[in-house]
């Protein structure tokens, strides 16, 4: 999943921090995002990068297939999702504190 940034991490300064400082990727000011799938393919990988939701199906079907190897390249947007359980890194960042991940856009 290709959400153009550090995205946990960038979640993580947002909530402590109100601010992030190098893991949102931009260009020039605006959202930027390498292609992961011609630098797989660079480097002799097979490389998919996906444009819609109707392309991953197959894209998924043919990377399993291959048996090697694949990136598949999936643009998502950068939102927390709310799971169970815990990770004490919240304590690390801010101890004392109650404070959750936020979205960064």
């Amino acid at each position: 999943m290709n959400n153009g940034a550090f995205g946990t991490i960038a979640g993580l300064e947002k909530a402590h921090y109100d601010t992030t400082f190098g893991t949102i990727f931009e260009r020039d000011g605006k959202p930027y995002s390498p292609d992961y799938a011609a630098i797989a393919r660079a480097y002799g990988i097979e490389g998919i990068k996906i444009t819609s939701a109707e392309e991953f199906k197959p894209a998924l079907e043919r990377a399993v297939a291959s048996n090697k190897p694949v990136v598949i390249d999936v643009a998502m947007i950068n939102n927390p999702v709310p799971t169970a359980g815990h990770w004490n890194i919240m304590d690390i960042y801010s101890p004392g504190k109650k404070v959750h991940h936020v979205s960064t856009n």
